[in-house]
């Protein structure tokens, strides 16, 4: 009796593990509902930047959904920023359709930027604990990082995951079932003097409520040093403190 007790309970136990791991496996559902991408949206963030030696500097971004335009003969929807990540104002450039949200840049660019874009960051359908490869490509760098007269070349690797769904708490409120999301950029930099690779990483955590968006985000880099002192970073944060759906809306 006791063996077969065992038995039973073993077994619970994996079909439990199993109906978890499918649950897994599913696709998330009305994904795009995390994606709102409606012209006349708007969301006002507070926003800090925390650099290697602790200084911390706040700031009040507001993002808005502007119009459409056309980019590389497709029509984009236009994002803007008032203060993108304590740096000024810009403008970013999304599709999103069946197969999921396509980056076609922003302005201000860069000559780094203009060689990777437009790109997939986000594949639909979307599953819990699937990586998705946004970018494995070989570029130039854009900079003389070793002052030996020529720009070093680049390998980018980025990819995204969903992790699960959590409770996030902002000011504009507390936000249920938030879809978190975790990319991570790799940059390997060969300095064109001597064959030196060095590593500039970009992670990012993102949490998404249904019908809202972005309801929190982290962004941490680090940048390597060519002499090979300590690298430097920054920690960028930014929480919603305020969202509109239309004039008469606010959350």
């Amino acid at each position: 009796m006791h063996r077969i007790r065992r038995t039973v309970g073993l077994l619970v136990i994996l079909l439990s593990w199993i109906s978890f791991a499918r649950a897994e496996e599913s696709p998330v559902a009305n994904v795009e509902r995390y994606f709102p991408d409606e012209v006349g949206m708007s969301w006002s963030y507070r926003g800090s930047v925390t650099d290697q030696v602790q200084r911390v500097g706040a700031y009040i971004n507001h993002a808005a959904v502007k119009g459409t335009v056309e980019k590389k003969g497709t029509p984009v929807k236009v994002f803007t920023e008032s203060n993108q990540a304590n740096e000024g104002p810009a403008e970013s450039y999304f599709v999103r359709d069946k197969d999921g949200i396509s980056y076609y840049g922003g302005d201000p660019t860069t000559p780094f930027e203009s060689q990777l874009v437009p790109y997939r960051v986000i594949r639909f359908p979307l599953t819990l604990k699937k990586p998705f490869s946004q970018l494995d490509k070989s570029i130039s760098f854009g900079k003389d990082l070793d002052e030996d007269g020529q720009e070093e070349q680049a390998v980018v690797k980025a990819e995204i995951i969903a992790t699960g769904f959590e409770t996030v708490s902002v000011p504009a409120g507390v936000f249920k079932e938030s879809l978190k999301l975790e990319g991570t950029m790799k940059i390997y930099i060969t300095l064109s003097s001597n064959g030196k690779t060095l590593l500039m990483t970009d992670k990012t955590t993102n949490w998404f409520a249904p019908d809202v968006g972005m309801v929190k985000g982290i962004e941490r880099t680090e940048f390597p040093s060519v002499d090979g002192s300590n690298p430097t970073g920054t920690i960028i944060t930014e929480e919603l403190s305020e969202f509109k759906q239309d004039r008469s809306s606010t959350h």
